[in-house]
């Protein structure tokens, strides 16, 4: 009985998996047609399904840029280098379609640690960042036997050698996985999803107007009060929204 319920499982999810295949070759092919709208559509049906992919998300971002939905786009983007942080295409795409936002803002400059820091646990997802880890975890414990066990004292020395290399990396690589589910499951960066918003001093609109925000600007959440939320640009300045103007990444 069981066996036949893991073959109606297997079968289902094969099933499933040549949907998705063909509707994102339909979508492909309305893309390349020119019928932008359609494309986008089908592109969101399987991200609304709980397909996720950095392609996926290029490419729907590509649909929306055509038809002039910036924040959309910005959004498909930010959201496909968030699953493949090295997808030079997603990044080129973001860039060009940043440089159409109203707001020019500069981003608060980091320390070179953090840049590099970030470039390092960027380069793998999660999964296999903490696969290398439990592989580099066995290797500490091979090492260890070889150390505890072993006779010769060479042997015991390169045993002892490669326990601390193997464990220092494994330190190395579970920060990494980390560091890469927290950056991918963050969720107090959003985008500017209405043409204009009025950045408020105060969560009500008896607030001092501050400055204007516009579509596809980036802005960080740092809290929520009664259907408000204060958020702050790159350049670090803070101020409070109605919630409904953002879409968080």
């Amino acid at each position: 009985m069981k066996k036949k319920i893991y073959i109606l499982i297997t079968c289902f999810g094969a099933m499933v998996l040549t949907l998705h295949a063909q509707t994102m070759n339909q979508a492909d092919s309305l893309y390349m047609a020119g019928q932008y709208e359609h494309a986008a559509q089908l592109y969101q049906s399987l991200i609304d399904e709980g397909v996720h992919s950095a392609d996926l998300y290029y490419n729907a971002g590509n649909a929306y840029y055509r038809q002039n939905k910036l924040a959309d786009a910005i959004i498909c983007y930010e959201r496909a280098l968030r699953l493949d942080a090295t997808h030079a295409d997603a990044k080129h795409n973001l860039a060009f379609a940043q440089s159409r936002t109203v707001d020019k803002i500069d981003a608060v400059g980091t320390i070179f640690l953090v840049d590099w820091w970030r470039a390092c646990y960027r380069l793998a997802t999660p999964d296999v960042w903490a696969y290398c880890s439990i592989a580099l975890f066995v290797a500490c414990l091979i090492a260890v036997a070889v150390f505890v066990f072993g006779k010769a004292i060479w042997l015991r020395k390169t045993g002892f050698s490669l326990a601390l290399v193997a464990l220092f990396f494994t330190i190395i690589t579970a920060l990494c996985a980390s560091s890469r589910y927290r950056e991918i499951t963050d969720t107090s960066l959003a985008i500017i999803y209405v043409p204009t918003v009025t950045i408020k001093s105060s969560p009500d609109n008896s607030g001092t107007d501050l400055f204007i925000l516009h579509e596809g600007t980036k802005v960080s959440i740092k809290s929520n009060l009664n259907g408000w939320l204060e958020v702050q640009t790159e350049d670090g300045n803070t101020g409070w929204l109605p919630s409904d103007a953002i879409v968080v990444l």
